[in-house]
């Protein structure tokens, strides 16, 4: 997928039109978006083609080609924009600063994503957290308990805003003080659900987060637009934590796309052995699709952040959560572009910002002996995890230690 360096500046009004263009294109999904990028290489390189071009390229045929030349000369972009300034709606493309840089990892990436709040860059580091909206009194308390832990530790909490586990932790980690980011499954002029619009506001109005969504502001919450907004969740996340869900639960779905196509690793908290609400939870305990957790440690250490472990009491974590400073707008409006090199170094110099690496990235460094890389090559050689080194090669990337090739090979910058 072809998208600017993260610490680049965001895209030209052209850039993100032609984002926008492709979002509306009927015919175009996730993954046929991602064969037409692999193979024109850039959004605007896609509008300008023709539809014998189109028609080339793995699953689009002739038929289709024809359709989306057509359609994508009936798109009004500026209408478009238009509204979601009027609702107070942004609108983000890969080529943004504010883009997850997770989501250009996944097989079936969004084009755009429509937000409220911000995305900030210490929010790499996040963990889902998902389960039934049936849940019990336990599931709920879980839910917000562990929320709570992560977002001490520097986590980021995602989830989907349903009622349920879901609401549960983002109010856990609200209420310990910590970041939350809503990936909605209808465009962002709905609430769903409508007794969350206070969750969402105070998310975005105290600069806690963000609410997001692939889907236009009008999109309604239909029962097919939330399936599709799991990989988000999914491709945004280090981790899944699934809290409690039934055997029918739509969170064992998120698990499975977390385990066999985002290598992100999988947790699960165990209920009581004769609760339905946890059939589902202990199901992937038992096939070994989960790891078991008793705490946000087991979790930390499951991503490959044990540094970030603190012996502290966890029931003291919501009186005193262990954040990061999160930065505020500047008394002028302006907000500061986390992801660009003058957030992190004078404006004469364009020396990568000094990074103190923790032990896994230490060990992904010291694998460079002066040829590139890439992540299979770095798994044996390091001897982690996928899902970690997916991970940490984000962070490596970010903070300019590594450099990622346009073959999806990695070689280390030059100190």
């Amino acid at each position: 997928m072809s998208v600017a360096d993260p610490a680049s500046a965001d895209p030209s009004p052209q850039r993100l039109a032609a984002w926008l263009t492709l979002s509306f294109c009927n015919g175009i999904g996730p993954v046929l978006l991602r064969r037409l990028l692999d193979a024109l290489h850039t959004p605007e390189n896609i509008l300008s083609a023709s539809p014998a071009q189109l028609a080339d390229v793995e699953g689009i045929g002739q038929s289709r080609a024809q359709a989306i030349a057509r359609g994508r000369e009936q798109i009004n972009v500026d209408e478009i924009l238009a509204d979601c300034h009027q609702r107070h709606i942004g609108v983000i493309c890969p080529d943004h600063a504010q883009w997850p840089p997770g989501l250009t990892r996944i097989p079936d990436p969004p084009a755009v994503l429509y937000i409220r709040g911000r995305i900030l860059r210490e929010d790499m580091l996040a963990v889902g957290i998902v389960g039934s909206r049936r849940c019990t009194l336990y599931g709920r308390e879980q839910a917000g308990k562990f929320a709570a832990g992560l977002v001490g530790a520097g986590v980021t909490v995602v989830s989907g805003g349903a009622r349920g586990i879901d609401t549960a932790a983002h109010t856990g980690a609200l209420r310990a003080g910590g970041r939350t980011i809503v990936v909605q499954g209808c465009g962002l002029g709905h609430c769903y659900p409508q007794e969350n619009a206070d969750l969402y506001d105070r998310i975005v109005q105290e600069d806690r987060g963000a609410v997001i969504s692939e889907l236009p502001p009008d999109s309604p919450p239909l029962p097919e637009n939330f399936p599709p907004r799991n990989r988000i969740i999914t491709g945004m996340s280090l981790g899944i934590l699934v809290v409690e869900a039934n055997l029918r639960s739509g969170s064992l779905i998120t698990a499975r796309l977390a385990a066999d196509d985002y290598a992100r690793e999988v947790f699960a908290v165990p209920g009581r052995v004769d609760s339905i609400a946890s059939s589902g939870t202990h199901h992937l305990i038992k096939t070994g699709a989960a790891a078991l957790v008793e705490s946000v440690d087991d979790i930390l250490r499951g991503i490959g952040q044990s540094d970030l472990i603190t012996t502290a009491d966890p029931e003291a974590v919501i009186a005193a959560p262990r954040r990061r400073t999160v930065r505020k707008p500047s008394a002028s409006g302006a907000e500061s572009n986390l992801y660009s090199s003058s957030a992190h170094s004078n404006s004469d110099s364009n020396t990568p910002p000094q990074t103190e690496l923790t032990a896994p990235q230490k060990r992904i460094v010291a694998c460079f002996t002066g040829e590139s890389l890439d992540v299979d090559e770095l798994c044996a050689s390091a001897a982690l995890p996928p899902a970690v080194i997916m991970a940490e090669l984000t962070f490596l990337e970010i903070s300019g230690v590594l450099r990622r090739q346009p073959d999806r090979r990695y070689t280390l910058n030059a100190p």
